[in-house]
């Protein structure tokens, strides 16, 4: 195990804010000992980055690890961002530090992620050797980062961005629940001592998508989840959006979270970098995802999350209306997987079961990120190989092997529409689906390009 030691810098001495410390607990593959230093200011100080310059010059000592990850007390670190960056750093052995863009410098796409004019200091890990020898600066216009950067670079030694190491930088969350940061091996997951009771929270909904399907969620999704009245909280995981489709987006109310595309589909991506975004959240909020391209709501989302608060341990999922073995992809998906007695076994597995569609789960985010973050890793792991739509492979997987964290729902809430007899249900002349045999489709999911032929019309 990597052992890092982690520079909590606060500036005062309350208690870390609880979507900040869950932040620091979702760290897998390192084992974290985390320093606290509060930058306090002094009478002499003329600005605000004499302070922090001062502070974080205090911090580099502490600790004996090869790894030293400085954090800011208003960044939440999605999982596994300190494993990447330590990988990042070693395969870069020229490099001095690595960061994540919490604060999205590089979204705009304009500079080079290896060498950008400023790389921020609130999430950024360094190797001991070459930290040992910065001194914290600040000079008129330049922040302690910057002079960082500028005396790193003189002295032959790069500093960058590591694109795939996600955080974020929330000066406005208010929350401030936790325990406080103190020196201490974090290995796992656990609730923090003395953490206060989960409150109830408002209900938030989750969705990833590429440019192919930007067009589709503005006038499909969002616009159809809006006409029915949900007014959730909305948050789009966006893969290589344009800075103009990024701002019409927000413009209309929706939390985006951009990231550049990699080649990789939004319905791999998601399954890890969800829980990043899930990190930030009360562990009792209800969620639910839906695939952003094909879908169409019918109805609002009160009851959905009626049943998320029922059953708050449970997974809630809806089946296709075919079975694993009789699915057209599945054959095609087991097949790549890299390791042939998994394969089989795999396929042994799934070949009799219900087959439920991994474009929609639901639950309090505390089920979510289980699911998520066992799906990511077998998806790293056993399943590795899985080809495009993957993770329908590792969702089915994941509630066969563990049959007590799932519960099944209505179809209605993600009604796909692929493999089903179109005799078992109808079109309206407005657009709108309806099951011929009564029961209430809420959610429609085009899956499989079968919204395309009569859903655009409705739409516009």
């Amino acid at each position: 195990m990597i052992n890092v030691d982690l520079i909590f810098l606060s500036r005062d001495r309350s208690p870390p804010r609880e979507d900040v410390w869950r932040g620091v607990r979702l760290q897998g593959g390192v084992v974290l000992r985390v320093h606290r230093v509060v930058g306090t200011p002094r009478a002499g100080d003329v600005h605000r980055w004499e302070t922090i310059a001062r502070a974080r010059n205090a911090g580099k000592g502490l600790g004996t690890a090869p790894w030293v990850m400085y954090l800011d007390d208003d960044v939440v670190l999605g999982a596994g961002c300190v494993a990447r960056l330590v990988e990042g750093l070693i395969r870069k052995p020229g490099f001095a530090a690595l960061g994540a863009d919490c604060a999205g410098e590089m979204s705009r796409g304009w500079e080079n992620w290896d060498c950008p004019p400023h790389v921020g200091m609130a999430a950024t890990l360094f190797r001991r050797e070459r930290l040992a020898g910065v001194t914290f600066r600040w000079e008129s216009g330049k922040c302690e980062c910057q002079c960082c950067c500028d005396d790193l670079r003189r002295a032959g030694f790069g500093i960058g961005y590591l694109p795939d190491a996600a955080a974020w930088h929330r000066p406005d969350a208010s929350r401030r629940e936790g325990s406080p940061v103190d020196r201490g091996e974090i290995e796992r997951p656990s609730a923090p001592k003395g953490a206060a009771p989960a409150v109830a929270s408002r209900a938030r909904i989750l969705t990833a998508f590429d440019r192919n399907h930007y067009d589709r969620f503005r006038r499909q999704f969002l616009r159809t989840l809006r006409a029915w009245d949900n007014r959730e909280p909305l948050t789009a995981l966006a893969y290589g959006l344009r800075p103009s489709e990024r701002s019409r987006l927000e413009a209309a109310g929706v939390e985006v979270v951009a990231s550049p595309e990699n080649g990789v589909s939004p319905a791999l991506r998601r399954v890890h970098d969800f829980q990043g975004i899930l990190a930030r959240w009360p562990a009792e909020t209800p969620v639910a995802y839906w695939d952003a391209g094909d879908v169409l709501f019918q109805a609002e989302l009160g009851p959905l999350w009626e049943l998320v608060r029922a059953h708050p341990e449970s997974l809630l999922v809806v089946r296709e209306p075919v079975a694993i073995g009789a699915s057209p992809a599945i054959e095609p998906w087991v097949k790549t997987i890299r390791d042939p007695t998994v394969r089989r076994r795999t396929g042994e597995l799934l070949a009799t079961r219900p087959f439920f569609n991994s474009g929609f789960a639901a639950g309090t985010v505390r089920t979510l990120m289980g699911y998520l973050g066992a799906a990511d890793h077998l998806l790293n792991t056993i399943l590795r190989g899985v080809l495009h739509w993957g993770d329908q492979v590792a969702m089915n997987y994941y509630l066969h092997t563990n049959p007590g964290v799932w519960r099944e729902i209505s179809e209605g809430w993600n009604y796909c529409v692929v493999c089903r007899d179109p005799r078992t249900y109808r079109i309206h002349h407005d657009g709108r689906l309806e099951s011929r045999d009564g029961a209430p489709v809420q959610v429609v999911h085009g899956n499989g390009l079968t919204l395309a032929p009569w859903a655009l019309s409705f739409i516009d």
